[in-house]
């Protein structure tokens, strides 16, 4: 069951992306299949979101492993834990807000085939606990973004896709290469390692015999290279303190990386450790995609090129893999170098949330304008994540999740008025509020969830990562001076909402304007939706990423004091 749940995630968009190349080409067809697909995803993430939500396990609820290359240690490993049970609700989200947005008139079957295609890459990278799959899923999400843009893009769609193309190619080759040092680097044979009691009750099953179980390896207690024996589980559920180990050996297999995090730390290769050499690589392959702070100059002229759909699902879903690249595999395999680095984490997303703000200040262009108010408030994330605390890191995950609604929200709107001025510019509006109430109302609305108002979704993560900022002393200061982007959020979407919405209605020839269709509506009210129940009902989210948190805080922690 837990194969066919998992595999069918991925394997739905893929069977769309096909159903759209080969259905007969016409546009209402194509949009069908793909509006069909996204409403289908929708269900089944939403099941799995509350099925995961609704039960006391704090590790994997399902999982799926079935060996391909034994000898290598490749196999097909899809897992579900709360952060990737919420990663692919989001994202079936913004799919089905975006699979409502205008397509472009031309090419339209492989427009919406590289649609689909995209999200088969976007699934797979937030279920996938093999890195070999996970850096495959991470690259075919680059194929379609890639075509997205350079063909169905702007004026200069080319020079954007080609930009993007060459960003997230090197943090692809900087992944690959850590990739490549940690499985040359791993155990040939295997060796006990210790694990920390919690995760073993949190993840474990049970085997044939009563066992106890731990990654589909056997969890052992006794003296370290002395006699070990095997663990029943009904000891681990009672609480019996004992020494616990579990064998280990080289695999791709995330999770089993994850334990051998103190052998990572005891390694050097060509004189360097390799614990710190391979979190520069990861953080610079999910530092391209977040993006942060100087990583970060292919994303507004993307935006600004990309169509409206793809400009949402950019913004809404592709920024957070960085995030979810962060907590699923560099903070976990390299807490002591994560520790040791805190610091400079911390400033770089400061100054990601400082600089983001004050250029979306200084734009004319409504799309340029959001894209930088992207990499203000995904700053926030690394600030969250580069404190080590729990509640900085469930903010970071809060605010991933009130991004990508008020990201979505934003983008969506800024189409919506270019499908009717054929233009963005901030100052060839004023005084919409007069013509189109009802944009005018989700516009000032998103606007406030991306300023972090009290009572909606943008506030709550912030304050979590501040509040958890604050508290450790590597990032400390770079807390304080990241409160600043609270100011600057306000000032620039205020100043936005204030030329675009009101005045005199200083162009005549847009009172003709229309108001939010129905589809239009159909897309935005969701997403409006949820950044408000999420402001007045946090826990609803928190409850879920909350013990997801706690539990990646304990692994480093325990890690720490370890060594």
């Amino acid at each position: 069951m837990d194969a066919l749940l998992l595999s069918t995630v991925i394997a739905i968009p893929a069977l769309g992306a096909l159903a759209s190349w080969c259905a007969p080409e016409r546009s209402d067809l194509q949009k069908r299949i793909t509006i069909g697909i996204a409403v289908l995803m929708l269900v089944l993430t939403g099941g799995l979101f509350w099925a995961q939500s609704a039960t006391a396990t704090t590790g994997f609820l399902l999982r799926e492993r079935i060996p391909l290359l034994p000898q290598w240690g490749v196999a097909w490993h899809l897992g579900m834990d709360r952060l990737s049970a919420t990663m692919i609700f989001l994202t079936a989200i913004v799919q089905f807000a975006a699979s409502l947005a205008n397509a472009p008139k031309v090419r339209f079957r492989a427009y919406h085939a590289m649609f689909q295609l995209l999200f088969v890459g976007v699934y797979g990278s937030f279920l996938a606990l093999d890195m070999v799959f996970f850096y495959c899923f991470w690259e075919i999400m680059l194929i379609p973004m890639f075509f997205l843009v350079a063909v169905w893009g702007g004026d200069d769609r080319k020079r954007a896709a080609v930009k993007f193309f060459l960003y997230t190619m090197a943090g692809s080759m900087a992944m690959l290469l850590a990739i490549f040092l940690l499985n040359v680097s791993a155990p040939r044979e295997s060796v006990p390692m210790v694990v920390r009691a919690e995760e073993v009750r949190e993840n474990m099953t049970t085997g044939s015999g009563g066992e106890a179980i731990l990654y589909g390896l056997p969890v052992m207690t006794g003296a370290v290279g002395g006699q070990q024996s095997l663990v029943r589980s009904a000891d681990i559920a009672a609480g019996r303190k004992l020494p616990l180990y579990v064998p280990l050996s080289r695999s791709f297999d995330m999770l089993h990386w994850k334990l051998l995090a103190p052998w990572w730390a005891q390694r050097q290769i060509f004189g360097i450790g390799l614990a710190g050499l391979c979190l520069g690589l990861f953080f610079v392959a999910f530092a391209v995609k977040v993006p942060s702070v100087p990583l970060h100059a292919w994303l507004p002229h993307a935006h600004v090129q990309a169509p409206t759909a793809i400009s949402v699902v950019l913004a809404g879903i592709l920024l957070k893999l960085g995030v979810y690249g962060l907590i699923r595999v560099a903070w976990p395999l390299f807490p002591g170098a994560v520790a040791q680095a805190a610091w400079l984490f911390g400033w770089i997303g400061a100054i990601s949330i400082v600089w983001g703000g004050l250029a979306a200040l200084g734009q004319t262009d409504l799309k340029r304008l959001v894209a930088y108010s992207s990499i203000s408030h995904m700053g926030f994330c690394l600030v969250g994540l580069a404190s080590g605390t729990a509640q900085g890191i469930t903010g970071a995950m809060f605010q991933c999740v009130s991004h990508g609604l008020s990201a979505s929200l934003l983008f969506l709107l800024v189409g919506v008025i270019y499908e009717r001025a054929h233009h963005r510019r901030v100052d060839g509006f004023g005084g919409l509020a007069q013509v189109m109430p009802k944009f005018s109302a989700l516009f000032l609305f998103s606007a406030m969830v991306g300023a972090g108002l009290p009572g909606l979704a943008g506030f709550v993560g912030e304050l979590g990562v501040l509040l958890g900022a604050w508290s450790a002393d590597a990032t400390r200061l770079a807390g304080f001076v990241s409160a600043t982007g609270v100011i600057l959020s306000a000032a620039y979407l205020l100043w936005m909402v204030q030329r675009v919405l009101y005045g005199p209605l200083r162009h005549p020839e847009q009172s003709a304007f229309a108001d939010l269709s129905r589809t239009e509506l159909a897309s935005l009210l969701p997403l409006a939706a949820l950044s408000l129940l999420l402001g007045v009902w946090p826990s609803l989210l928190q409850d879920v990423v909350g013990p997801a948190s706690a539990s990646l805080w304990g692994h480093m922690a325990w890690l720490q004091g370890a060594w």
